[in-house]
């Protein structure tokens, strides 16, 4: 389900917040039940207050990622300006930014929107 949000952003409840395994393949591929939340572009992932800066191309940094497993989402959302964004349980931080391609990342069959030119 997609709910509209007041800033313009749009808030993804999942069905099952808990997530059931990570996939790396040329994307990172995070299954939350039956929703899988795709991640094509370069994000920061936020853990006990370190930002990391990875980018699913390179597999060889993606460690961070996994630390994320078998966490649970509290809240799953792409801002106005077309960023995804997932604040987990623990307070682990994932942003991807969206680009101009509109493949940086999806949330089952909805794709990153690029934001106004700046």
């Amino acid at each position: 389900m997609i709910r509209d949000l007041p800033d313009g952003g749009s808030e993804f409840v999942l069905d099952e917040p808990t997530l059931s395994f990570i996939r790396v393949d040329r994307q990172s591929r995070l299954q939350f039940g039956r929703t899988e939340v795709v991640v094509g572009g370069p994000f920061l992932l936020r853990l006990d207050g370190v930002d990391h800066r990875l980018d699913p191309r390179r597999t060889d940094t993606l460690g961070p990622l996994l630390v994320l497993y078998p966490g649970t989402v509290r809240w799953l959302w792409a801002g106005p300006e077309g960023d995804l964004r997932a604040i987990f349980e623990d307070g682990s931080r994932l942003v991807v930014p969206t680009d101009r391609s509109g493949t940086s990342w999806s949330v089952g069959n909805v794709y990153s929107v690029p934001g106004p030119s700046r």
